[in-house]
């Protein structure tokens, strides 16, 4: 074989592994392309709480695949009357309740938000001394 006829050859043998190639990508994406899966969620960052209370969110992380960002914020505690403020222990009211209770969030909720469980009985229960628990969100 002349050295005309290599060159011929190797050029349509690189020219037809190209073309399989392209052919193998366009059949692999003719099921529709879909964008990777999601990476699994963070762990949710764990509440401060003082001893004989919770507070948590359901669902935490709030997964914005979904398309919802809501989530339901509950709490238990041996405090009689609690406030739930959003973003510091004088924060925006969010709730009230007693020593069991939860309140619905709409889809106002964003990442790193923040919410506090304050006594409402404390001698100021605006104060970070009132802060029973906090809870800060995840959102994905």
């Amino acid at each position: 074989m002349d050295e005309d006829a290599v060159r011929k050859s190797s050029v349509i043998g690189f020219g037809r592994m190209r073309l399989v190639s392209m052919i193998l990508a366009v059949f692999a994406c003719s099921g529709g392309c879909a964008k990777p899966a999601p990476e699994p969620p963070l762990p949710a960052i764990p509440a401060t709480v003082r001893p004989g209370t919770t507070l948590r969110a359901d669902p935490d992380p709030v997964n914005t695949s979904t398309g919802d960002t809501d989530t339901t914020i509950s709490w238990t505690t041996t405090a009689k009357r609690v406030d739930l403020r959003i973003g510091g222990p004088n924060g925006s009211l969010f709730a009230s309740g007693g020593t069991k209770g939860s309140a619905h969030t709409d889809d106002w909720v964003r990442d790193g938000m923040t919410f506090y469980l304050q006594d409402a009985d404390a001698a100021d229960p605006l104060s970070p001394a009132a802060t029973l628990a906090s809870l800060k969100l995840v959102v994905q």
